[in-house]
């Protein structure tokens, strides 16, 4: 598993690569494992490989919900590439796997000198952010079901795998709801024909009927688009 192997990287000139190439080292994330909190001092990126990572709005409860999810097609972290502090937001670890870790200071200083990679950071991070957008909105406006379909849709694209090791304990914080409400939402989706499940593991039989119960579009290989 290489650099290149992430599909942001893998867009960025052969030069742009090997000077990100030089600040990485990699590392293997486990599932679980919280990347960056608010008020924390840690400022790395990560370029994910085979990992996936949720953003997570995090109340003083320990409540949460997710809006956002990153995989093989991009990074997180990138906002201490452009000289920004952590936000309001949790990295957690969704799906355990390889990346490549930068510091965050050494990235803002080879940005500051590369302008076609400070373009190709901020197109990434806005095409990201259409995607918070639609998250945020979908919680408002859709059933349980649907964002249950639909978080299953963003796990398939940031990793391109049909069984995705997901708990119903874990899907229910993502999505800010009781497990109970996952677990109801789960058996809908499985009578329709569109998922099958075990303890711990979903698989996906039916992508198409998922984008229809999750009222969305075909994502783009899940990479952000300007």
């Amino acid at each position: 598993m290489t650099l290149t192997n992430n599909g942001l990287v893998a867009q960025l000139a052969t030069d742009d690569q090997r000077r990100i190439e030089r600040h990485c080292k990699p590392v293997d994330l486990k599932t679980g494992d919280i990347l960056s909190a608010p008020h924390t001092p840690h400022a790395h990126v990560h370029f994910l490989t085979t990992a996936s990572v949720a953003l997570v709005v995090r109340h003083s409860d320990g409540s949460g919900l997710a809006v956002g999810l990153t995989g093989q097609e991009g990074a997180v972290g990138l906002q201490h590439a452009l000289g920004l502090g952590a936000g309001n937001l949790t990295l957690q670890v969704q799906r355990g796997g390889k990346a490549f870790r930068a510091d965050g200071e050494a990235m803002q200083r080879l940005v500051a000198r590369r302008a076609h990679l400070l373009r190709a950071f901020a197109v990434y991070l806005w095409g990201f952010s259409q995607e918070v957008a639609s998250l945020a909105a979908a919680s408002q406006t859709h059933d349980i079901k649907s964002r249950l379909a639909n978080w299953i849709l963003l796990s398939h694209a940031r990793n391109g795998h049909d069984d995705l090791l997901l708990t119903h304990a874990h899907l229910a914080d993502m999505l800010g709801v009781r497990r109970a409400g996952v677990t109801l939402a789960a058996v809908e989706l499985k009578e329709l024909g569109l998922v099958d499940y075990q303890r711990g593991r979903i698989h996906i039989l039916d992508l198409d009927g998922l984008r229809a119960v999750a009222k969305r579009p075909a994502l783009n290989n899940g990479l952000p688009q300007a």
